[in-house]
């Protein structure tokens, strides 16, 4: 054998050896991917004692929403509000029943408090995820309040619900804060 036979003999060698590497590392993914390990689990475990907990602190809530009692749900809210300030649930809740009393900026502002307080909501790999109920109001509030800038321009209150839409469409998207 000569030098040039050598050296892709080498050359063949060495790609044969990254290609399987490759394979083998793949396989470790794939395999990582669908044994989660004990940290996924902890993960989960504590996202079903999350969704639990809200069940039982938001049970008035949802009770009075589900009957059309907005000023009772309303107040109800409030009451767990003050209790429970690290909730960001009830900014869920509370966009809720501004959307369905037609209080669009509101909505969305209540919607980003609770991405703001909890970044999961909007991914979508998690139980919590609410993207498709916040993504309506989302587009219906860029189209509004973008009316609404262009009629009133100085109207702080136009810019801070536009503030509140780009951010949500922003994590919606997948982007950072």
């Amino acid at each position: 054998m000569d030098r040039l036979d050598k050296m892709s003999v080498a050359a063949i060698a060495v790609f044969t050896l990254i290609i399987v590497g490759m394979l083998a590392n793949n396989g470790i993914t794939k395999t990582q991917a669908h044994n989660p390990g004990p940290a996924a689990k902890g993960q989960q475990d504590l996202y079903a004692l999350q969704m639990e907990m809200d069940k039982k602190i938001y049970q008035e809530v949802i009770s009075y929403k589900n009957n059309g009692l907005h000023a009772e749900a309303m107040a109800e809210l409030r009451d767990v509000i003050d209790s429970y300030p690290e909730r960001p649930r009830s900014y869920v809740y509370l966009a809720q029943l501004y959307l369905e009393q037609g209080k669009l900026g509101d909505a969305i502002h209540n919607y980003r408090q609770a991405v703001e307080m909890e970044p999961d909501y909007v991914d979508e790999r998690t139980p919590l995820f609410i993207g498709d109920k916040i993504k309506g109001p989302v587009i219906e509030g860029r189209e509004k309040f973008a009316r609404e800038k262009a009629l009133k321009p100085k109207d702080k209150r136009v810019k801070m619900a536009l503030k509140d839409v780009y951010y949500l469409q922003s994590r919606l998207a997948g982007g950072c804060e």
